[in-house]
């Protein structure tokens, strides 16, 4: 189970736990509204909406104790309800002999009682709720898909920072970090900003992720008829890129992949490769040079269909997939670029069964397996129906009968493929061709066998193929 998981949704079947989802929503949003309108002076009110929230408790089995765990996140609003009476102005009372704002004393009363009820009304939906069953009431209540996808997308947002932070946290204890400890409240917080940092940089790459796949922000238009297409798969002609920082990526390369060709793109670190794929999708924008997919430029004028004709797999699928279910996550794609039902139903079928996943498009892709994940990442391009598949770094931290099932999958797949990756023999595997870059450029394309079987230009370019095998 995924860290968001395991912090608020607690798996039952108490009476609480079977409610419809959107009565719970329902009846969770009129909650949070009555005791916002609640006068600050009945304070009865809140006594009896504390009352009920107990026997919801009590009949979910979900201890007082977890609620109060998680109600820690309104502590500044508790300090400022603490604050108020003291600093607040208006006539002032004594209590206990310490003078006392009247109005201040109403005022911390209010915010605490009612933040503290709108928390535990939130944590308490949360704890007898799955987030896909969330999602799924909400649009059973009919609310506009955007406020859907957007929920979708945050509810998937959060699982993966808090299993991030939850990584982190189990590297600093393996390292002797204990929290408790007051001496280590700086490494706490530096690893508290690392977590922003890395969330901030998650962020980028899932956007890069969606825009690889279509997404514009705006409703996708009819589609239009299909572009000629040239007999050249792919054509990169003095491609040039540098970063921001002014590092060089790309310093002019050339690459003719033809339709039906699986080339492995090869190189060490820092190399250019997955900058190279990105500018395959438009996701980045060269400097110099030209590149043209099926006889289209990659241009602004062109992304739409550019986008659907290359299918950009990342390299971790936590970056790929950012909904629910793998099946709303494969429909992502091509219902940006205009398929409607029943056809979008139909090519995540057929995507999901491509890979040997079909019976897994209800599953969250956080309760999959890594091989599982990186097979429904794959399906989510093939749904979008591309002539050519870019792929980034496939078979990395793959036990090795994900990485054969996953090489099983892409030979057979009738499709030109480009495949970023350091495992040279999985690149032996599946391509028969390979360009090796160094550099930000293309310093040799040769057969892959006779590429790899050259252990001086491997070893000139920090490659090597694992201990004992050589290539004659």
């Amino acid at each position: 189970m995924s860290g968001a998981h395991a912090v608020l949704f607690r798996a039952g079947d108490s009476p609480v736990h079977r409610v419809p989802p959107q009565v719970k929503l329902v009846c969770a949003f009129a909650a949070v509204l009555g005791v916002v309108a609640t006068p600050r002076e009945l304070f009865w009110v809140f006594g009896v909406d504390l009352a009920v929230l107990l026997v919801v408790w009590r009949l979910a089995g979900v201890p007082v104790g977890w609620f109060a765990r998680r109600a820690v996140i309104e502590l500044p609003f508790v300090v400022l309800a603490v604050v108020l009476p003291f600093a607040g102005p208006g006539p002032r009372t004594a209590v206990l002999g310490v003078p006392l704002s009247v109005e201040g004393a109403l005022t911390g009363w209010n915010i605490f009682a009612k933040g503290t009820l709108g928390v535990l009304i939130s944590l308490t939906l949360a704890a007898t709720t799955h987030p896909q069953d969330l999602v799924a009431g909400l649009r059973r209540l009919r609310v506009p898909r955007l406020f859907t996808t957007i929920a979708a997308l945050m509810l998937r947002y959060v699982e993966v920072v808090a299993a991030e932070a939850g990584r982190m946290r189990l590297a600093r204890i393996c390292r002797g970090h204990d929290p408790r400890f007051l001496w280590q409240a700086a490494a706490t917080a530096r690893g508290i900003g690392t977590l922003f940092l890395r969330s901030y940089e998650r962020g980028e790459r899932v956007h890069l992720a969606m825009l690889s796949r279509g997404w514009t922000g705006a409703k996708p238009p009819a589609p239009g008829p299909p572009a000629e297409r040239g007999p050249v798969a792919l054509s990169v002609r003095g491609l040039a890129y540098a970063y921001p920082d002014g590092q060089r990526a790309l310093a002019g390369i050339d690459l003719d992949v033809r339709a039906g060709e699986r080339v492995a793109v090869l190189g060490p670190n820092g190399a250019g490769k997955t900058t190279l794929a990105l500018h395959l999708n438009g996701v980045l924008t060269a400097a110099a040079g030209r590149v043209e997919v099926a006889g289209l430029e990659v241009t602004r004028a062109n992304l739409r269909e550019i986008r659907r004709r290359v299918g950009l797999v990342f390299q971790d699928p936590d970056d790929q997939l950012f909904l629910p279910t793998a099946g709303e996550d494969v429909a992502f794609g091509p219902a940006n670029f205009g398929v409607a039902e029943p056809e979008l139903g139909q090519r995540v079928r057929a995507a999901l069964d491509a890979v040997g996943m079909g019976e897994h498009a209800h599953r969250a892709p956080t309760h999959l397996s890594g091989g599982q994940r990186r097979r429904v990442a794959l399906a989510t391009v093939l749904a979008c129906d591309p002539d050519l598949l870019v792929l980034d770094e496939p078979s990395a931290n793959l036990e090795p009968v994900a990485r054969r099932e996953l090489a099983e999958v892409l030979l057979a797949l009738d499709r030109t493929m480009l495949v970023v990756t350091h495992d040279l023999l999985f690149a032996l595997q599946i391509c028969p061709r390979s360009v090796l870059i160094d550099d930000g450029i293309v310093v040799a394309d040769r057969p892959t066998r006779d590429l790899l079987a050259d252990t001086e230009l491997l070893a000139t370019h920090r490659l090597e193929l694992p201990w004992g095998v050589r290539l004659g």
